[in-house]
């Protein structure tokens, strides 16, 4: 499979356990924003960044969904039905399923990363958004060819929503606001090893746990907006 290629035998299983944990708190963010703007509708920023973190987890679950081939072989039942088998390995053997499910996580990713980007950067024209578009449209087409494009790609953008985040707290000072950052740069960090993982697959192993640690910093980051949301009522 495509996104799993460089990575051990062994570590199918606890990626795609990761890969789930962050599906989770990324639908979480998604939901929390939500409910912030629903409490005050005149700040759309919530609705945007609600909106981003759903794409982005969309995107996890297309993942999820790719890695159940990757399974395939040991978990199905050795007296499946031979016409079920035998469709189900046709597909496989052919990547029909991961190329489109891939595609799937590869685009709603990026699109997502870019609208979380677009949320704190009001600089950029309107009219760029076409062209951001065609860009993410041509990335997902070629990071079916060459992974890395993908992850780079996803670099690019984390950085520049960690640098937003570094500049929205130099003038805030807001704790919270220095987390996100953190969070996403260590994220960021992850794509960067995850480029690398053609060299080794110990770096893709490398790159799933400090994305692991990202996430869960957003976690906690979520649970102390959580609570200081209730010490203000």
């Amino acid at each position: 499979m495509i996104h799993l290629k460089f990575s051990p035998e062994w570590f199918y299983l606890p990626s795609t356990i990761i890969d789930f944990f962050s599906f989770i708190v990324i639908i979480s963010i998604s939901l929390i924003s939500l409910r912030y703007y629903r409490l005050n509708k005149l700040n759309k920023k919530y609705y945007y960044l609600a909106f981003s973190f759903f794409l982005v987890g969309m995107s996890f679950l297309f993942k999820l969904i790719t890695n159940l081939t990757v399974y395939y072989d040991q978990i199905s039942p050795i007296n499946n039905p031979e016409i079920i088998k035998t469709t189900v390995d046709t597909i496989i053997s052919y990547n029909i399923f991961s190329y489109l499910t891939f595609a799937a996580f590869t685009f709603l990713n990026l699109l997502g990363l870019y609208y979380l980007y677009s949320v704190y950067n009001k600089e950029q024209p309107k009219s760029s958004i076409f062209l951001i578009a065609y860009f993410i449209l041509i990335t997902t087409y070629f990071s079916q060819l060459n992974y890395y494009i993908f992850h780079l790609t996803a670099l690019i953008l984390l950085g520049l929503i960690t640098t937003l985040y570094i500049k929205k707290y130099q003038i805030s000072k807001y704790p919270n606001t220095k987390g996100l950052a953190y969070s996403f740069g260590i994220i960021a960090i992850s794509q960067l090893l995850f480029i690398f993982t053609k060299i080794g697959n110990l770096f893709y192993v490398a790159g799933e746990i400090i994305q692991l640690g990202g996430y869960a910093l957003l976690l906690l980051i979520i649970k102390k907006v959580l609570n200081d949301g209730k010490k203000t009522k």
